[in-house]
């Protein structure tokens, strides 16, 4: 799990990014890309009416599998029906890693400039420093923030229609030196909360080490009263399984078999890697959505990668499809 720290904005403005000039030449077509073998150097892209400049496809982004940035847009392109559900008008924190994952990787927050068709959100915090935020709103969009090196998709938990009021919750399983395992248990107790307060559960891989639980919201309440519910569920599942799951933050003091039920990645300007959203991890795995039936026969992280979650979500269907059809309604205090 990877998150940052943000600032919270404040005040929207006009956009200061600056338009970068669309590069000129003859665009190729989405079912041309995906034919094209080991491909090297340069293109440019036609998805959806938008032209998007991709450069040096034979780069490695992933050393030990051979696998590189062409291997990479090709799994978005695939997967984009999927994952731009998750993502659609949402800002963005990027997590680049322009020479691969075992090179030097950096955050940003800030866009000074982009193509015509990425679209930004201009926000200025509390402190006064004015950031303009990048957000997703098409496969192409995607695919120029993957061109940089983006390899997660790290997307806002509201949309900027609603930028103030998340549309799900979610708890994050993070095993730390916990056996797996105990992983899966921790996510069927979270479950059992879940079902007992009427709320639909949404597991899925974090892609690295444990499991995310989301559940879906209407977008009315603060990100303020999100966390506590957050931490209220958290709270309730370690208390039901007190040998295995924890909310206790410091390593030091948890049992080696403790499951971290983390709540804190609610708070307003914190980001997870998206449902779908490809891991700068050893083995190209994915965050990957799942069906309780999947948890409950022992899914492991490395089951799903770029190489075949596409053909999975085709061959067994997308475990999330109804997911923002059952936002819910809490049930809070004032």
């Amino acid at each position: 799990m990877v998150s940052r720290k943000t600032e919270p904005p404040s005040v929207k403005k006009e956009t200061g990014v600056k338009q970068t000039r669309e590069k000129t030449g003859t665009a190729i077509t989405v079912e041309e890309f995906l034919k094209l073998k080991k491909p090297k150097g340069d293109v440019i892209l036609a998805v959806e009416g938008e032209r998007v400049s991709l450069t040096s496809l034979d780069r490695v982004y992933w050393p030990d599998e051979k696998l590189t940035k062409f291997d990479l847009i090709r799994y978005y392109l695939e997967i984009g029906p999927h994952i731009l559900p998750f993502l659609k008008n949402r800002p963005a924190i990027l997590q680049r890693y322009p020479r691969g994952i075992k090179a030097p990787m950096f955050f940003q927050q800030d866009l000074e400039s982009a193509p015509a068709f990425i679209k930004t959100i201009h926000l200025t915090n509390q402190e006064g420093r004015e950031l303009d935020y990048a957000v997703f709103t098409t496969v192409g969009s995607v695919l120029h923030f993957v061109n940089q090196g983006n390899i997660e998709q790290h997307p806002w938990h509201s949309t900027t229609k609603h930028l103030d009021k998340p549309d799900y919750v979610m708890l994050d399983l993070d095993p730390k030196q916990a056996p797996w395992r105990n992983v899966l248990q921790v996510a069927l107790v979270c479950k059992e909360v879940l079902d007992e307060l009427g709320l639909p559960a949404f597991p899925k891989t974090s892609g690295s080490s444990g499991i995310h639980i989301y559940v879906p919201l209407k977008p009315k309440y603060e990100f303020r009263k999100v966390a506590d519910v957050a931490e209220a569920l958290a709270a309730e599942v370690a208390q039901r399984a007190p040998k295995i799951a924890t909310i206790q933050r410091s390593l030091a003091k948890r049992e080696k078999q403790q499951v971290y039920v983390d709540a804190m990645q609610n708070a307003r300007g914190k980001t997870i890697a998206a449902p779908y959203s490809a891991r700068a991890k050893h083995g190209a795995t994915v965050s990957m959505p799942l069906t309780w039936k999947q948890v409950e026969k022992g899914v492991k992280i490395s089951d799903f990668t770029i190489q075949n979650a596409p053909q999975l979500a085709r061959k067994n269907g997308d475990a999330w499809k109804d997911f923002f059809a059952m936002a819910q309604t809490l049930k809070l205090g004032r």
